[in-house]
C-alpha cells in the first residue's frame, strides 16, 4: 500500500517547507512513524493544523506525492524568507431596504394622538378636572 503525503513546495527554489500525511488515518502508519521519528525529518509534521500554516505562505504550492518518492528528495529544503498570504475575503452583502411609506408613520401618529387625546378627556371628565377652559367640551364640574 502506497502512502501519499502532501508537500508544501516553494515555487521559487523548488525546495519544500513542510510535509504531512494526506489523511489523519495515515499518522499511525509504520512507514510514517519510521520516517518522522527515526529518520529525523524536521519539516515533516503529523499535525494537519500545523501544515495549514505552511499552506498559506506566499510562493507555495501543494503537491500530493508518494512517501517513497519524497524520501528520495527530502534533502531539498526551502531557505526562502516567506510571508503569510492574507486571503482577501470578498463577502458581498446585498442590502435590501424597504421603501418607507410616509403615510404609515402619519397614520400611526394620528392613531396615537386620537387615543391619547380621548384618554385625556376621559380622565379629566371622571376625575373632576374642568376641561371647559381649555377645550370647551364639557361645562360640567364634578366637584
Amino acid at each position: 500500500m502506497s502512502i501519499q503525503i502532501q508537500v508544501a513546495r516553494c515555487t521559487q527554489c523548488k525546495g519544500y517547507t513542510s510535509a504531512a500525511p494526506t489523511e489523519k488515518k495515515y499518522s499511525n502508519h509504520p512507514d510514517i512513524i519510521d520516517y518522522y521519528f527515526y529518520h529525523g525529518e524536521p519539516a515533516f509534521t503529523l499535525d494537519l493544523k500545523t501544515f495549514e500554516k505552511f499552506r498559506n505562505l506566499e510562493n507555495t504550492e501543494i503537491e500530493i506525492v508518494e512517501l517513497h518518492d519524497h524520501e528520495k528528495n527530502d534533502h531539498q529544503h526551502c531557505k526562502c524568507v516567506k510571508k503569510s498570504v492574507q486571503k482577501a475575503l470578498s463577502a458581498k452583502k446585498e442590502v435590501f431596504s424597504m421603501p418607507k411609506n410616509p403615510f404609515a408613520a402619519e397614520k400611526s401618529e394620528m392613531d396615537n394622538e386620537i387615543y391619547f387625546k380621548d384618554l385625556y378627556y376621559t380622565y379629566n371628565n371622571f376625575h373632576g378636572v374642568s376641561s371647559s377652559q381649555q377645550y370647551g367640551n364639557s361645562g360640567r364640574k364634578f366637584r
